[in-house]
């Protein structure tokens, strides 16, 4: 039996990627729209956003079997979306992202990075220092099934060393708010890409990843690292 929220030592804390850490979703936007368009296919941000997280190839077949087209070469197409990205992206960390891995990393708090996309996109942008903090990086092509199922979080908690409902889970995106959920895991909604009404699934909602240390459950998981710390 999982333990009431009020109870759980919360030892760990595990990010989805895109739209959590990073302001990279507008240039996946772009990627997908880029790759999409010779097809006859225009993209909106509610054709992407709400389904963030999904495995890439099923968000393609999404994006083609929702007009009826045939989705062509998959592989290929999901080759050019990253090479477009990484050719044109603007990458950036959401505002307090920096200082609060900073203050988890000095606090000995495991950290780990769950996000559906392919090791290379996330990893060829990021500054090197900034992955280094993390315990774990569980991207797309690392467990059978992705988002919403728990799998990706289940291996994210395991290479932290934790169990699940140990783990607090901080998402931007309703797919993502159901892996971690079925997971075990307590949910952090960030609201940096959906409106609370996408992400009501959560455990909280914050509207900006600065506004994180106030909620008790991060309050608990900070004084839990400066005690073992101390």
């Amino acid at each position: 039996m999982i333990a009431p929220v009020t109870e759980r030592p919360f030892q760990g804390i595990l990010f989805d990627f895109d739209g959590t850490l990073a302001r990279t979703m507008e240039d996946n936007l772009e990627a997908w729209r880029a790759v999409t368009r010779p097809h006859g296919i225009e993209l909106s941000p509610d054709d992407y956003f709400p389904y963030e997280g999904l495995p890439m190839a099923e968000i393609a077949a999404r994006f083609f079997g929702a007009r009826k087209l045939t989705v062509p070469d998959v592989p290929a197409l999901l080759k050019s979306k990253d090479e477009w990205y990484l050719a044109h992206h603007r990458f950036a960390l959401y505002p307090g992202v920096e200082e609060f891995v900073d203050r988890c990393a000095h606090l000995q708090i495991r950290m780990g990075i769950v996000t559906a996309g392919l090791r290379d996109r996330i990893v060829s942008p990021v500054p090197k220092g900034f992955l280094e903090k993390f315990t774990a990086l569980v991207t797309g092509d690392m467990t059978s099934r992705g988002k919403p199922h728990p799998d990706p979080y289940l291996r994210g908690a395991q290479e932290l060393g934790l169990p699940p409902d140990a783990c607090i889970v901080v998402e931007n995106a309703p797919l993502g708010i159901q892996a971690a959920k079925s997971a075990a895991a307590y949910c952090v909604a960030v609201c940096s890409t959906l409106a609370r009404g996408y992400l009501s699934e959560a455990d909280a909602i914050v509207e900006r990843f600065e506004d994180m240390s106030a909620l008790p459950a991060i309050r608990r998981l900070l004084a839990a690292g400066a005690e073992v710390n101390r």
